[in-house]
C-alpha cells in the first residue's frame, strides 16, 4: 500500500484546487456577455431585467423593461422568451423529458449569443416592444454574482480541509472518507457554479454535464459520510462491507443520469433525501453504542451536529421542497455556503482537535440555530394564522422566544452539560483547609479530597514526568497537575465517572486552584520561617543575654554585685517581653523609656546624664522588634560599662535618626578602654554581645577615643527584620564629624584607649 507524505498530499490538493479553480473560471467567463440581469416572475409572468452593468453591450437599455426573445439579424425569426429559460437549477422540473425540452433551449439560446450580433426584444413598462442589436462580450470577473463565489469557495475550503484532515492521519480510513466527500462536494459546487450563475444560457450539452457532475458529487458525498458514521468513532461494520452503500446508490445515480428513474424529483432528489436520513440514522447508532466513551461522544456531538445543521439545512431547504412540488426557499447557490459549516465542524471532529471542548460548543450551536428556527416558526404562525402584523407578530415572537425558551436552555445547560461544581464559599473555604493542615500527609490527602470531590475521575495517580503547568491530555481524557500541596505531580483520568471530558474550563480551573494553592502554600512557608526566626531570637536574647547575666551573678560573692546583674536581667526580660507584646512599638517610646531608665541608672551610679530633649523623641515612627531590641540592648550595655569601668562624672547622648537608620552617640569623661578589651574582655560577654548583636542586624559600631573618655556611635537600620542576612557590618558611609578616623567594630584599633 502506497503511504504519501503528508506534505505531498497538502501540495497536491492544494495544486489540484488551484486547476479546478482556474478551470471553473474559465468557463464560467467564456460565455458571451450581454450585461443583464434576469429575473423570472413564474409561468404566467415575463423575464424581467432588473439591471444591466454599467460598462456592458446591453447599458443602454431602457429599465424597467422585459426580455421577450433573442434573435439574430440574419435569422429567419427570433426565439421566445420563457421563464423556465432564467431558472437556477433544472432538477426542479417534474419529468426528464421537461429537462430535455430546457437543455434543447439552452443549445439554441446559446448558439444565438455566440454571434457577433444579437437581436433583443424588449418590452417597455408602457408596452412597446423594441428591437435592440448587441454585440456579445466576454464575461468579466468582477459580474460573477455572489452565488458563484460561495459555491466556489464552499468547494475549495472542502478540498483543502479534506485534505488537510488526511495529512494528518494518512493511513486512517475514517479520514479517507472524510477527504473523498470534500472532493465530492468540490464537483458538485465548481459544476452548479458554473450554470446557476450563467447570465442567459450555456450550451446545453455543456449544461447536461454539468448537471451531471452535480449529482455525481451531490450523492457522493452522501455515500461517503454514510460509510464514515458505519466506522467512526466505533466500527459499526468491517471495512470490507463499506460497498454496500455504493451498490445501492450508484446504479441510482447512474439511473438520475440516464433518465431511467420513473421521475427525476425520484431519480435525483430522493436517493439525496434518503441519504440524509440514514446519516442521521447512523448518528443515533453511534450515540448509543458509544455511551460508555466520553472522546467518541464529543466527536459524535460535533459531527453529527455539522452534518444535520448543514446537509439538513441543504436539503431542507432547496431539495425537499421541489419533492412536494414547491419553489426552494433558498437558491442553491447560497445554500452551498452550509457545506463549508460542515466542513470545518468535520475538520474538527474527525481531526480531534480541541476535541474536549466540542460537546459545548456542540450544545452551543444546537440552541442558538433552534432558538433560530423556533423564532421564525413563531412569527409565521401568527401571521398565518392569527392574522397579526409583522412587526407585532416579530416582537410577540421575540418575547415568546426570551422568556420561555432561554431559560429552558439555561436549565438544560446546567442539567446535561454544566457539571456542578463546589460553590465559591465552600470552595475557598476548602483550599483554606487544605492549606492550613497540620502535616504534610494531611495537606495531601485534602488536597486530593478536593480534587475529587470537583472533578470525580476514576483514577488518580501520581507521576514521575516533570508537569510544570495544568495541561490536558489524551483528547480530553485527562488532565495532569503540578506538585502542590505537599503532593507530588498528579494525573486525573475519566472524569465524572468516565461520563464526560475535561474541557476548556476545567483546565482553567485546575491552573486557578494550582495557582492559588501554590500561593498559600508560600505564604505559610514564609509564616512559619518568620516563626522560627522569631523563636530562634528570642532563644538566642534569653540565651546570651539573660542566661549570661544570670550565670555570672552565681559566681558573684558580693551580695550588691549579685543584686545588680539581677536587675539588669530582669531589665533585659523587661525588654523582650515589651518588644514581644507590642507588634510594633513606636520609637519616641523607646527614647523617653531608656531616658528614664538611664537617668535612674546613672544618678544612682552618682554620674550626671546631659541628655536634651528632641523633637524627634516624640516620633511615632514604628519599630520592628529587631530593631527594638538592638538598641535597646546596645545602649544598656554601653552605659553599664560606663558606669561598671569607666569611672566618669558625665554622659552625654544624643539619639537622632533619618527615617532609615537611628544613630545613638554615648560620650563619657572617664578613663576610656583599654584597646585590649575592644572584642570583649576574656572575663564577660557584654562587648563582644553588643558587637555581634549589632552586626547581626545590619549595624555598626564606631569607638572614638576623647581628650577625656570615650565616645561610641551605634548605627543599625530601621527596618532590622527585613535586612540581609547577618554580615560584617560596612561603614557608615556619612559618619558624624567626631569620629572621623574612629575604631569600626571589628577592625584593628588605631589609637590606643586607656
Amino acid at each position: 500500500m502506497i503511504v504519501l507524505l503528508p506534505s505531498r498530499i497538502v501540495q497536491g490538493a492544494t495544486l489540484l484546487c488551484l486547476a479546478a479553480v482556474s478551470l471553473t473560471l474559465w468557463i464560467a467567463l467564456s460565455q458571451p456577455w450581454l450585461g443583464i440581469a434576469l429575473k423570472s416572475g413564474g409561468e404566467t409572468q415575463p423575464v424581467a431585467i432588473i439591471s444591466t452593468h454599467p460598462s456592458g453591450p446591453a447599458r443602454a437599455l431602457p429599465l424597467p423593461a422585459r426580455l421577450v426573445a433573442v434573435g439574430n439579424s440574419g435569422a429567419a425569426g427570433p426565439v421566445e422568451i420563457e421563464a423556465d429559460d432564467v431558472i437556477e437549477e433544472p432538477d426542479m422540473f417534474e419529468t426528464y423529458e421537461q429537462t430535455g425540452r430546457f437543455m434543447q433551449r439552452q443549445t439554441t439560446l446559446a448558439a444565438l449569443l455566440r454571434q457577433p450580433k444579437v437581436a433583443l426584444t424588449v418590452a417597455t413598462e408602457s408596452g412597446q416592444t423594441q428591437s435592440v442589436d448587441l454585440a456579445p462580450a466576454r464575461r468579466p470577473l468582477a459580474d460573477l454574482p455572489l452565488a458563484f463565489w460561495i459555491q466556489l469557495f464552499t468547494g475549495a475550503g472542502a478540498l483543502l480541509i479534506g485534505a488537510y484532515v488526511l495529512a494528518m492521519r494518512p493511513a486512517d480510513i475514517a479520514t479517507r472518507l472524510f477527504a473523498l466527500s470534500g472532493a465530492m462536494i468540490t464537483v458538485s459546487a465548481f459544476a452548479a457554479a458554473i450554470y446557476s450563475s450563467r447570465e442567459l444560457a450555456i450550451d446545453g450539452e455543456l449544461f447536461r454535464v454539468l448537471s451531471a457532475f452535480n449529482h455525481i458529487g451531490a450523492l457522493g458525498f452522501g455515500m461517503a459520510m454514510i460509510a464514515l458514521f458505519l466506522i467512526y468513532p466505533r466500527r459499526l461494520v468491517s471495512p470490507r462491507l463499506l460497498w454496500i452503500v455504493p451498490a445501492v446508490f450508484v446504479p441510482w445515480l447512474a439511473a438520475d443520469i440516464l433518465r431511467l428513474a420513473p421521475s427525476q424529483p425520484v431519480g435525483s432528489q430522493l436517493p439525496t433525501l434518503i441519504e440524509m436520513l440514514l446519516i442521521v440514522v447512523m448518528v443515533g447508532v453511534q450515540w448509543l453504542v458509544n455511551g460508555n466513551d466520553p472522546r467518541a461522544r464529543a466527536a459524535l456531538n460535533w459531527l453529527g451536529l455539522s452534518v444535520i445543521v448543514g446537509a439538513g439545512a441543504f436539503v431542507s431547504l432547496t431539495i425537499a421542497p421541489v419533492l412536494v412540488q414547491m419553489e426552494p426557499v433558498i437558491d442553491q447557490g447560497h445554500a452551498f455556503g452550509f457545506f463549508l459549516l460542515i466542513y470545518a465542524g468535520l475538520a474538527l471532529g474527525v481531526g480531534r482537535y480541541r476535541l474536549f471542548d466540542l460537546s459545548e460548543w456542540a450544545f452551543r450551536i444546537t440552541f442558538y440555530t433552534g432558538a433560530t428556527l423556533l423564532l421564525f416558526a413563531i412569527d409565521a404562525a401568527l401571521i398565518v394564522f392569527l392574522q397579526f402584523q409583522p412587526a407585532s407578530a416579530l416582537g410577540i415572537a421575540l418575547l415568546l422566544v426570551g422568556f420561555g425558551y432561554l431559560p429552558l436552555r439555561s436549565l438544560l445547560w446546567n442539567r446535561f452539560v454544566a457539571r456542578r461544581g463546589l460553590p465559591e464559599h465552600e470552595l475557598f473555604r476548602a483550599i483554606i483547609d487544605v492549606s492550613l493542615a497540620v502535616t504534610a500527609a494531611e495537606r495531601s490527602e485534602r488536597w486530593r479530597q478536593l480534587l475529587q470531590r470537583l472533578f470525580d475521575p476514576l483514577v488518580m495517580e501520581e507521576t514521575q514526568e516533570a508537569v510544570a503547568a495544568v495541561e490536558v491530555r489524551e483528547e480530553g481524557l485527562e488532565v495532569r497537575l503540578p506538585p502542590a500541596a505537599a503532593t507530588p505531580a498528579l494525573v486525573l483520568r475519566y472524569p465524572w465517572r468516565g461520563r464526560r471530558l475535561f474541557g476548556s474550563a476545567h483546565q482553567d480551573l485546575a491552573r486557578e486552584l494550582v495557582r492559588l494553592m501554590l500561593y498559600t502554600e508560600e505564604s505559610r512557608t514564609a509564616y512559619e520561617r518568620g516563626s522560627i526566626e522569631e523563636r530562634q531570637r528570642i532563644a538566642r536574647d534569653l540565651h546570651d543575654d539573660v542566661g549570661a547575666r544570670l550565670l555570672s551573678g552565681l559566681y558573684k560573692t558580693d551580695l550588691g554585685e549579685t543584686h545588680r546583674v539581677l536587675r539588669d536581667a530582669i531589665t533585659d526580660i523587661r525588654t523582650i517581653v515589651s518588644g514581644l507584646s507590642t507588634d510594633q512599638p513606636p520609637l519616641g517610646r523607646m527614647i523617653a523609656a531608656l531616658r528614664h531608665e538611664t537617668g535612674e541608672r546613672l544618678a544612682a551610679a552618682g554620674v550626671e546624664l546631659d541628655w536634651p530633649l528632641d523633637p524627634q523623641d516624640d516620633s511615632p515612627l514604628p519599630l520592628d522588634y529587631p530593631a527594638y531590641r538592638c538598641f535597646s540592648a546596645a545602649h544598656r550595655e554601653i552605659v553599664s560599662n560606663i558606669i561598671r569601668h569607666a569611672g566618669a562624672r558625665r554622659v552625654s547622648i544624643r539619639v537622632h535618626h533619618d527615617g532609615e537608620r537611628l544613630t545613638t552617640t554615648i560620650a563619657d569623661d572617664g578613663i576610656g578602654i583599654d584597646a585590649a578589651h575592644l572584642e570583649g574582655s576574656p572575663t564577660g560577654n557584654g562587648l563582644r554581645g553588643l558587637l555581634r548583636r549589632v552586626r547581626d542586624a545590619n549595624g555598626h559600631v564606631a569607638i572614638r577615643r576623647l581628650p577625656a573618655g570615650t565616645a561610641v556611635e551605634i548605627t543599625i537600620p530601621l527596618r532590622a527584620a527585613t535586612a540581609a542576612a547577618p554580615q560584617a557590618s560596612a561603614p557608615d558611609p556619612h559618619p558624624h564629624p567626631a569620629f572621623e578616623g574612629c575604631v569600626e567594630a571589628g577592625a584593628t584599633p588605631r589609637v590606643r584607649t586607656t
